[in-house]
């Protein structure tokens, strides 16, 4: 494998201009991209690509390029791999609360949380898998995600029309937008600063281009400080997960 670390190698996608490295592999039939939270983006490539080809390829990527630079893409990050067993930690809206697990004469998991620590009560005298503790967790997660996030959009939006908002549990993206504004359930995780700055991010996408200064502005008019919070989802966004 042979690497380009060309200076001079820049994807240049609205008013960004993203450094990049091609490394070229022998063997190699596709173009794959990766990007680093400092936001270098690393291009795979066979060994005989051409520049237009890597450059095409990128093209072909852009709104990729965008989600993840703006921190609304998230990158692979191996799961944290909680057991749910007594005294782990859980994230919720920003903060870390400990987990209480008992037995109980209950037929099934049930999950609950008092403000301050969250409960996990299980059926006494039988084994509780990982998996089924996990998801009695999820689920109350994704039920209170259907409760908060609405309400975040309304307070981010301020007055102004939005569409239906919608909760998920599949896929890698925060926000999609289209007919429905579709938040990932796992923004519960986050500071409710961070939530704010998605929201803001979605709501600029539906009236203006995410490459150029319009749009920019239309997010700094919801959030103005929308590159700090740009930067700290960047970095930690992989780290919002059970």
């Amino acid at each position: 494998m042979t690497g380009d670390d060309s200076p001079s190698n820049r994807y240049h996608v609205g008013v960004a201009a993203v450094p990049y490295t091609v490394d070229r592999e022998a063997g190699r039939t596709t173009i794959d991209c990766s990007m680093t939270p400092d936001m270098e983006l690393t291009v795979r490539a066979p060994a005989e690509a051409s520049a237009a080809a890597v450059e095409a390829a990128l093209d072909d990527r852009r709104a990729w390029v965008l989600d993840t630079l703006y921190g609304l893409a998230e990158q692979p990050d191996p799961r944290l791999g909680h057991d749910f067993t007594n005294g782990e930690k859980l994230l919720y809206r920003g903060k870390k609360h400990r987990l209480r697990v008992s037995e109980s004469s209950v037929d099934e998991p049930a999950f609950t949380f008092d403000g301050t620590r969250f409960g996990l009560r299980i059926p006494r005298d039988e084994e509780t898998p990982a998996t089924e503790r996990r998801r009695a967790v999820v689920d109350w997660y994704v039920a209170h995600a259907e409760d908060v996030l609405p309400s975040c959009v309304a307070t981010v939006a301020d007055g102004d029309p939005v569409p239906p908002v919608a909760v998920t549990e599949s896929g890698r993206r925060w926000i999609r937008v289209d007919e429905t504004l579709t938040l990932h359930w796992r923004l519960v995780l986050a500071p409710r600063e961070i939530v704010a700055y998605v929201v803001a991010h979605g709501l600029a996408r539906r009236d203006h281009d995410p490459s150029t200064e319009a749009f920019w502005e239309a997010v700094d008019r919801r959030v103005p400080d929308s590159r700090v919070r740009r930067s700290w989802l960047r970095h930690n966004g992989a780290q919002l997960r059970l």
